[in-house]
């Protein structure tokens, strides 16, 4: 893997697939990506959009900062362009994959440097072979930003030690302070390890004179963040202590974030086995071995430790040492490949052999998540091709019941077209509106009916069907005492106008839900092993439709 050909190529298609293929099939894994980052985002855009309780000035737990820089690029492709909205969600995520590719493209450049040009090009086909890392970097969430930026705080980790430059170690930690300030404080537990080694190996006027150089860069990042939020707000809002004060210091029964559900200890090692190649973890194992890197691996391990414990999981928790494990699968791949130095053909074997794996499981795993979990971003975007109406037009309410929290933004409604909530079985607390008349700042501080931080219904939040002009929902049974749309029983002339498949979770298999297998694989199981593959893999789709009522029915 010296070959500059092969480097080059790597680069290409990370790039290629960070620019183009992520943000055009990625889904969208966590309805908390939809309301408290697309749908406020929109109205900085657009004027309009979703409110959660989180932006209540109440509450202010989340940062305006983080959106502003999206919403720079944005205005200029708004203002001087004539593209539909839509757009505005596709450049985004084109946006923070080139980030991320950014972000790679230095730290490989960097391992090559400090460690071998073989570890640098296995690191980038670890990451594109990445199944969390595939949707997980065109995310618009703090945690898959913080990710970003860490990978950026590793490259100076990296080249301090190696170096022993005090500018790195600088550099590393304001990376990471700019992650936590902008609305994830927990992301400094990764520079702890990292101090601890600064502390141990230089002087102690060296250690005060850096120390007060980082509570410079952090002081004036946080006052940059705080009095951005704060003319927002109208009011005081440091937004990383908000949501450090709700998650873990005033977090009981009644608040705080186990009330939105539990996780088993086992729920994310289970949830690593999906999103990483079981050889990028079995060899992630071996290389936290390579002990001068000793600070990364206990940031990695640190990070688990604490997130482990705490009985609210999700996914994105984990989301910073994504790059950690890569890096330190890479450098165990290398060292045991050295191993057969002088079995050549036995050492092409076993890379091809792991590289093979690796990329299969990948795809398989990623196939999986396109195929079975993107009809809701396929049949918004067919509202792309209606007409693009002004403010001025009437308002189209888009309505959607049981299936509110697979919407994925307003980017992909019309101008003039509005989400809207009906009766569900749905019992917690669903988002509201942002007011639409007056300055955004007036928009913003607005303090809106019916909110709270304990996840308790609001019936605000209803919008009669009667009002709905058309409605997203999954071709299912409903609950007839709690729904009141039901698509299978089409009532008041409702026509059903676009589909897309979906997955049918609760008459899938496990393996069926997870990774996707090519039918003639299938076929062949089938006939070799049929009672234990049906009890394994077994996928069934259902159709996630929009509906449209007549323009003569609607009220």
């Amino acid at each position: 893997m010296n070959c500059k050909a092969v480097t080059i190529s790597l680069l290409l298609l990370l790039f290629l697939t960070r620019v183009y293929i992520q943000p055009t099939f990625s889904l969208i894994s966590d309805c908390d990506e939809t309301f408290n980052y697309w749908e406020p985002l929109n109205l900085l855009v657009r004027g309009f959009g979703k409110q959660t309780w989180e932006y209540s000035p109440e509450y202010s737990i989340r940062s305006w900062a983080f959106l502003l820089p999206f919403y720079c690029i944005l205005y200029p492709v708004n203002k001087f362009t004539e593209l539909e909205s839509h757009w505005n969600f596709f450049i985004t995520r084109a946006c923070l994959g080139f980030f991320s590719f950014i972000m790679e493209f230095k730290l490989h450049r960097e391992i090559a440097g400090t460690l071998a040009l073989q570890i640098a090009n296995i690191w980038i086909i670890f990451q594109l072979f990445n199944p969390g890392w595939f949707h997980a970097s065109v995310e618009l969430l703090p945690s898959a930003v913080a990710m970003l930026l860490y990978v950026g705080a590793t490259t100076h980790s990296l080249r301090y030690l190696s170096t022993g430059s005090t500018s790195n170690f600088t550099k590393s930690l304001a990376y990471n302070f700019l992650a936590s300030i902008l609305g994830w404080p927990f992301v400094l537990v990764l520079s702890l390890p990292l101090c601890l080694h600064y502390l141990f190996n230089h002087r102690i006027i060296s250690t005060i004179r850096t120390a007060f150089d980082c509570c410079l860069i952090f002081s004036l990042t946080a006052f940059a963040v705080v009095v951005t939020d704060s003319i927002f707000y109208g009011k005081l809002a440091p937004v990383s202590w908000n949501i450090l004060f709700y998650n873990v210091i005033n977090a009981n029964e009644e608040t705080g974030p186990n009330i939105f559900g539990v996780e088993p200890w086992y729920y994310y090692p289970l949830n690593l086995l999906l999103n990483f190649p079981l050889p990028v973890l079995v060899l992630a194992t071996l290389g936290i071995f390579h002990l001068r890197l000793w600070p990364l691996w206990a940031s990695l391990f640190t990070w688990i430790a604490i997130f482990i414990q705490q009985p609210h999981k999700e996914e994105r928790f984990l989301y910073p040492i994504y790059g950690l494990i890569t890096l330190s699968a890479s450098i165990a791949f290398y060292k045991v490949l050295n191993l057969f130095n002088r079995k050549r053909i036995l050492k092409k074997g076993i890379k091809l052999s792991v590289l093979l794996i690796v990329a299969g499981q990948a795809i398989s795993r990623i196939v999986a998540l396109v195929n079975n979990y993107t009809a809701p971003i396929a049949v918004y975007e067919q509202f792309s091709s209606l007409n693009q109406g002004s403010m001025k037009t009437p308002v189209v309410n888009v309505c959607t019941g049981r299936e509110w929290y697979h919407f994925p933004n307003s980017f992909l409604l019309p101008d003039n077209h509005r989400l809207k909530f009906v009766k569900s079985g749905f019992d917690g607390l669903l988002p509201g509106d942002f007011p639409e008349s007056g300055s955004i700042f007036k928009k913003v501080r607005t303090i809106p009916k019916g909110m709270n931080n304990k996840n308790m219904y609001d019936t605000g939040k209803e919008w009669p069907i009667a009002k709905c002009d058309y409605f997203i929902d999954i071709v299912a049974p409903i609950n007839l005492t709690k729904d009141v749309f039901n698509p299978l029983h089409l009532m008041d002339n409702w026509n059903k106008l676009a589909c897309a498949t979906f997955i049918d979770s609760e008459n899938s298999k496990i393996l069926g839900r997870a990774f996707y297998v090519p039918e003639s694989i299938n076929q062949i199981m089938q006939k070799v092993l049929p009672k234990q593959w049906n009890q394994l893999y077994g996928v069934r789709y259902i159709d996630y439709c929009l509906f449209e009522k007549p323009t003569e029915t609607t009220n």
